[in-house]
């Protein structure tokens, strides 16, 4: 059985979630209706109703069962991957609070959150350590906000953090127009740091040197960028910014000035055990994998922490929208997936949910679903 609805209007009275198919393909997704909610929360969470979502290339593999997955520490097997573990996709979303049981909070809040288990709900649940108020002099719309969480945490993480950038620094950005490229370089420019970048094509290149300034920018598509490098970097660059893999990241690593840092934002080479030489980290030189979904998984402090900086930047005009920024109804759902399988996209995808207009078909769910008795029913708990 079937019913249309649209969802800015009626998503209240008929709450919906896409549900990821046994076959993980693409091509079968559906939404589903889900059950009204109980309202009863836990002490320390709010109930959102989710306006927007936005796309990671870590949720399209997700949602496919190719993210790589390791058991944590403790597990049997610890060290065998879960190549089709049944994760949700879609983490980052935008939404106002419907209810809460937290301090700080109001109905009606604009809320910017990561939702482990998934986003792509009219309605969560979600603890308050995994989501930041938005202020109200904020001016950013609605589908701008749903793109800040992971592009811009990451960002916040890898250079604030974790390796303390510096004014004056010279980073590499590998692969730098997608959204946490473009948050590297935002914050890099913030700071002061010097950014050299590649992309793998020529209107890439072009954006890159066009809008954001950038002198150098090099083929990520070969290993060009090395001579390049070198030629105008001789002592090598301070950071590097990876999300290459194989030989570009390999001879990518040969590139650290002494003290320098690489910054591993990618997950092919971590999880295919590829060595690397730690003679080239001899002049005292350190290697960081960043992996942001553990820290929303493991709900860590730093996270709303991250939230606030990164807003607090947007407000002192520091920070702006990545772009392009390219907007799918959840009526074209299966197109926004397709794209973003491709991994070519420049700035972020964005998925609405109870804001689109646009009449939306959604599934009966016949199915009985089991109910956690410290959550809501037919909400999703984060």
């Amino acid at each position: 059985m079937e019913r249309t609805i649209v969802p800015k209007t009626d998503a209240d009275k008929n709450p919906f979630g896409l549900q990821v198919p046994p076959s993980r393909f693409v091509a079968d997704l559906v939404w589903m209706r889900e059950p009204m909610p109980i309202n009863n929360l836990l002490p320390g969470q709010i109930q959102v109703r989710v306006h927007c979502t936005s796309l990671n290339f870590r949720d399209v593999l997700k949602v496919r069962g190719l993210y790589p997955h390791t058991r944590v520490f403790g597990q049997q097997d610890c060290d065998v991957p879960l190549l089709d573990r049944d994760t949700s996709a879609v983490t980052d979303f935008m939404g106002t609070v419907i209810l809460f049981n937290s301090k700080g909070f109001k109905i009606g809040d604009r809320v910017i959150g990561t939702c482990s288990s998934g986003a792509l709900h009219s309605h969560i649940i979600v603890n308050t350590s995994l989501v930041s108020r938005v202020p109200d002099e904020c001016m950013l719309s609605d589908d701008q906000l749903a793109t800040l969480p992971t592009a811009f945490s990451t960002a916040i993480l890898s250079l604030k953090h974790r390796i303390g950038l510096k004014q004056g620094q010279t980073v590499l950005i590998h692969a730098a127009t997608g959204a946490a490229g473009q948050a590297c370089i935002q914050y890099c420019q913030a700071v002061g740091a010097r950014v050299i970048a590649t992309a793998g094509s020529d209107a890439k290149r072009y954006f890159l040197r066009n809008h954001y300034g950038i002198e150098h920018v090099f083929n990520s598509r070969d290993l060009s960028f090395v001579t390049e490098i070198r030629s105008h970097f001789p002592n090598g660059v301070d950071v590097i910014v990876n999300s290459l893999s194989g030989p570009l990241l390999q001879e990518s690593f040969k590139l650290l000035a002494s003290h320098g840092h690489f910054i591993e934002l990618g997950k092919r080479d971590v999880y295919a055990r590829t060595s690397l030489p730690i003679f080239d980290l001899r002049q005292d030189c350190s290697f960081h994998v960043i992996d942001y979904s553990l820290h929303t998984a493991e709900e860590l402090p730093i996270i709303t922490e991250m939230f606030d900086d990164v807003l607090d930047h947007f407000r002192r005009g520091l920070f702006k929208p990545v772009e392009p920024l390219t907007i799918f109804e959840p009526s074209e759902v299966i197109n926004a997936f397709t794209q973003g399988s491709l991994g070519t996209s420049m700035g972020k995808m964005v998925v609405r949910i109870t804001n689109s207009e646009q009449p939306l078909l959604v599934k009966e769910n016949n199915i009985n679903m089991k109910i956690n008795e410290n959550s809501s029913e037919g909400i999703l708990n984060c």
